[in-house]
């Protein structure tokens, strides 16, 4: 008897351990598939940040010059000749290309504004009263105005237009020579409030977009003004008005040629000048921006909100060239001669408008803030993380 339970306290192990051995087995087999599992994830985790970094790492191998900076310095660097122009409300310093300080002016400005032509920029107080031009060599004046400033342009030569509010008109134009002095004052009486103004490539007419309310809507009138060759002993004067006849505010310029040039607004676009306005024919469903070249002038739009952005491109005549299509949104571009350099999603196209052709694209996996030609071989590209400048 005792036999048999000292047997059967034997057989009992035995049977309990078959169980065990097969949870245990499960148990070491899903632990090896989690890891397997991680280990892939973990895998294709690394390729895909590898990947999202990519051009990043192309774009910094590639520059021949540049710096890193953060995101908010970044915003105030405007590319300028040899290198940048960093405008702060306190300060305006003009870096090399490698960062470098090669001098700075103290300013006080509230909500500074910057625009450069050629050798020339104007960095002005939006709804202040100081303005400032500079070339690479330093700071030619300071001015303060007698309005609250609004808008802005600046020409080759250096001679500057600006929209001010004095409250005694719907706005007032005032014009100065490249070294600050006085040149008219056109006070907006019937014509409506001036909102954009533009020199031709000449420099010989300013033309200003103005929108009428006092009617039901609203009227576009384009304002043009004759700028003399010599300015000591001659004024500017008035040389012609055009109204589109559409009920839109029109504050986009861009010439086709010194005496014909382009209006937009949200759909429309008008060709005014020698004595005639044109309406471009069909409309455009929405209008982002349009720019002048050396040929003719250049619309970017899209078929409908939410829809991909192109490129038309127009000869001096106002013929169509051509059409390019871009993307979903065009972070930022710069014009010299012929070509442009257009920062779309996450590439940036050099594009020859005088064929309509994209000479190349140039991957970059940062927001692009604002692109430049440097010369004709390199181009400066100001992105959220740093300064690069690029052969091309």
């Amino acid at each position: 008897m005792s036999e048999t339970v000292k047997n059967t306290e034997q057989t009992k192990p035995v049977r309990s351990k078959t169980p065990r051995r097969s949870s245990t087995a499960l148990l070491v087999i899903l632990c090896l598939l989690l890891a397997g599992v991680a280990i892939v994830l973990s895998y294709m985790l690394k390729n895909h940040v590898e990947a999202k970094s990519g051009s990043r790492e192309q774009l910094r191998l590639s520059a021949i010059a540049g710096f890193d900076c953060e995101y908010t310095e970044a915003q105030q660097l405007y590319p300028f000749k040899n290198g940048l122009l960093k405008v702060t409300s306190n300060r305006i310093a003009y870096l090399s290309i490698s960062g470098n300080d090669i001098y700075g002016v103290d300013v006080e400005m509230s909500n500074p504004v910057c625009k450069i032509c050629g050798d020339y920029a104007m960095v002005a107080d939006t709804d202040g009263f100081l303005c400032a031009v500079f070339n690479e060599d330093g700071k030619i004046f300071e001015k303060h105005l007698p309005g609250k400033i609004g808008n802005l342009a600046i020409a080759p030569s250096g001679i500057s237009a600006l929209i001010m509010d004095e409250g005694k008109s719907f706005g007032e134009v005032y014009i100065m020579n490249n070294d600050g002095s006085f040149l008219a004052q056109w006070s907006s009486n019937e014509s409506g409030y001036p909102v954009s103004l533009e020199f031709s490539p000449d420099e010989k007419i300013l033309s200003v977009s103005l929108v009428d309310t006092d009617g039901s809507q609203m009227a576009p009138n384009i304002k043009q003004f004759s700028i003399p060759t010599d300015r000591v002993n001659q004024k500017p004067s008035e040389y012609a008005v055009y109204s589109p006849q559409v009920s839109d505010i029109m504050p986009l310029i861009a010439y086709l040629r010194n005496d014909l040039l382009a209006v937009a607004g949200i759909n429309d676009v008008a060709i005014v000048g020698e004595g005639k306005c044109t309406m471009v024919d069909p409309p455009f469903a929405c209008v982002s921006s349009i720019f002048s070249y050396d040929g003719g002038y250049a619309v970017i739009y899209s078929d409908g909100l939410e829809q991909p952005l192109k490129l038309a491109i127009y000869d001096s005549n106002a013929g169509k060239r051509g059409v390019i299509d871009l993307g979903n949104q065009v972070q930022n571009y710069h014009v010299s001669g012929n070509r442009a350099l257009i920062a779309v999603d996450e590439n940036i196209y050099v594009i020859n408008l005088s064929n309509g052709k994209i000479d190349s694209k140039i991957p970059v996996d940062e927001t692009v803030i604002r692109v430049s030609f440097f010369g004709s071989k390199n181009i400066c590209v100001i992105t959220s993380v740093g300064v690069r400048e690029i052969s091309i």
